[in-house]
Order: structure tokens, then sequence, then C-alpha cells
């Protein structure tokens, strides 16, 4: 989950108008040598809760020797919480950079095996904001917390029945 979200993240931030190498993983040391407009990614703890339910029933291909339903169901419920910290000087790209970056992440999408995964951006944390006093390198910044909430699914063949013969030891007598 952790790859697919840094994989959204990321369109998301291209679109908004920043470079593909500027979203990266929180360095454990602040440097020069980073971008000045960057998107550091932290990652939460992941949790899982079983809730099996029924997500979708299709119809086997039509030519199958033996006809079958696929039915796919949920077992596992995962929720992934990331915080993507926007670093900049200037005030106020960070500011069009973020709305921009808001309206380009999506909601609802889908992983790699089809499985529905939603996305909520619920928490920003903004530092370096405040003072009226001249400020030389401060780094202002806007934290996002985003939580991407997926599934973890299984498919399963049903056979269809096709063929039906009912026998019973009553006869029937009209009267």
């Amino acid at each position: 989950m952790r790859s697919f979200a840094k994989q959204v993240i990321t369109s998301a931030a291209v679109a908004a108008g920043l470079t593909e190498a500027a979203v990266m993983d929180k360095p454990d040391k602040e440097t020069v040598l980073l971008p000045e407009k960057r998107i550091q990614l932290s990652y939460l703890d992941e949790g899982l809760e079983r809730k099996p339910r029924h997500v979708a029933r299709m119809d086997g291909p039509e030519d199958a020797e033996h006809p079958y339903r696929v039915i796919r169901s949920r077992l596992y419920k995962t929720r992934l919480t990331v915080q993507a910290e926007v670093k900049s000087d200037d005030e106020e790209w960070l500011e069009s950079f973020v709305k921009a970056f808001l309206l380009a992440l999506p909601g609802k999408t889908q992983n790699d095996d089809a499985d529905l995964v939603t996305i909520k951006v619920f928490k920003a944390v903004r530092s370096g904001f405040g003072t009226r006093t001249v400020e030389v390198f401060t780094k202002r910044a806007n934290a996002l917390h985003i939580r991407f909430t997926g599934m973890i699914c299984t498919t399963r063949q049903a056979p269809l029945i096709t063929d039906i013969n009912l026998t019973d030891n009553l006869d029937y007598k009209e009267e």
C-alpha cells in the first residue's frame, strides 16, 4: 500500500506543477542538496481490520465448458495514513500549490489488483508562518495528513446449476 500511496501522491504533485524528483521519503537529515520546493512523505502505522463482505458477482465467460459465476469478496479493510509535508521558502507558491495538489488528488481510484481505494485528506498542519519579523532561511511547510483506505480481496468461482432432474415417488392424478 505504501508504494501505491507514493505513486498516487507523485502523480497528483506532478499534475499540480512539481517535478517527480521533488516527491521523496522524509530524509533522516535536512541538507542543502534537497530541492527547494518539495514534498516529504512519512508513513504512519497501517491498520488492518477483518471485515468480510461480498463486493461483486459477475458471470463467467459464455464459452466455458462448465458455466460458473465469479464472486469477489473483501476479507480485510486496510488503512494507511501518510503525512505529506510540502516545503518551500515561497509562501505564495506554497498556498497555490497545496490548493492545486488537493484538487489533483483523486477521491477514489483502484490499485493494481483492481480493488477500490478511497483517498481523503483529513488534516493540514502549517509551520513556519505567523511572525512579522524578517526571517532568514525559514522553511515554510504545510503537512497534509492523507488517509488511504483499501481492501484485500479474494476471487472464487462458483459453478452454476445447469441441469435439474426431479424424481419423486409420487404419482399425480387429475381429479
